[in-house]
């Protein structure tokens, strides 16, 4: 069982200076770890939960990592996020090489989604269950897509270079869902954000092989889409730390980690506050039109 540890982080950026995404926001925010835990299931789901401090309801969106990785690992995004006022549940899934099946994690997903508003606010954090965002990266992002057509309250869904596949060397196609039949579902806005690099082969196999990327999620969607290729990008660039061991190194590494990341995270957070905040979506149109013409990604959209 997990400690529970809650301590506050006082951001430097005062309330009335503007809110660049590249930066901190304006909100000091609170951290917890906890674990979450069904019984009906016999399921457990590690949870960090980063939040803003604020008085009101805040929405929150719920991350799962990729496979064999721990939600820990992009505590920097739910840190960004949490910032600029939205809450951020950094999920770690009990899986391993041998128990990997898609199904019990989405059913982890759905339940961390159900137990997470009680768990928060017994923790002082009132989440809002009508302003909802999912997000993930790989296996997390294919996730965050499988579970968003019936998940209720779910306003908008990311993914950073989301796997539409099975575990290694399988692909059951009963055990391993795929998304991509259930894109055309969704009709809250959806970002793919891919890496360029994530189909090159390192060790024998690809960490994200183009017929089962981003892209063929993206042309499943019906509509309000945004489909956006990060030139030089590595797989693993999204976390906070991509040379984090084995896992890490089995993937093509990007040109430039931290840029990749740093961009992402703008693209995220301009996203989710369009979509949960009620801001504008003009300014995720221009900072990725900017990039798009400085030569760092090419963006399709729906």
């Amino acid at each position: 069982m997990l400690r529970v540890l809650p301590f506050l982080i006082l951001t430097l950026i005062p309330v009335g200076v503007a809110r660049e995404t590249s930066v901190q926001g304006p909100y000091a925010f609170v951290a917890h770890e906890f674990a979450l835990r069904d019984p009906a299931r016999n399921r457990t789901v590690e949870v960090v939960l980063v939040a803003p401090v604020a008085k009101e309801p805040v929405p929150f969106v719920v991350f799962s990592p990729g496979f064999l990785l721990s939600g820990r690992a992009y505590r920097g995004t739910g840190e960004l996020l949490a910032s600029h006022g939205i809450a951020v549940a950094l999920l770690t899934y009990d899986v391993n090489l041998f128990t990997a099946d898609h199904r019990l994690l989405a059913g982890d997903l759905r339940f961390a989604l159900s137990a997470l508003p009680r768990a928060a606010a017994e923790r002082g954090v009132v989440l809002d269950p009508d302003r909802v965002g999912l997000a993930g990266h790989s296996l997390g992002g294919k996730l965050s897509f499988l579970v968003a057509p019936d998940a209720p309250g779910v306003r908008a869904v990311a993914g950073l270079d989301p796997v539409d596949g099975g575990a290694p060397g399988a692909d059951d196609p009963v055990r391993f869902p795929r998304a991509a039949e259930r894109m055309g579902e969704i009709a809250a806005p959806k970002l793919l954000v891919g890496a360029e690099r994530g189909g090159e082969v390192r060790f024998g196999t690809p960490c994200a092989p183009r017929e089962a990327n981003y892209q063929r999620l993206f042309e499943r969607a019906a509509s309000a889409a945004w489909e956006v290729t990060q030139f030089g990008a590595g797989h693993m660039d999204y976390l906070d730390d991509p040379n984090c061991g084995l896992a890490c190194s089995l993937c093509v590494p990007g040109v430039d980690p931290g840029t990749t990341r740093a961009a992402a995270q703008a693209y995220l957070l301009l996203f989710f506050r369009a979509s949960l905040l009620g801001e504008a979506e003009e300014a995720l149109r221009t900072r990725l039109a900017q990039d798009e013409a400085s030569g760092l990604i090419r963006v399709r959209a729906k």
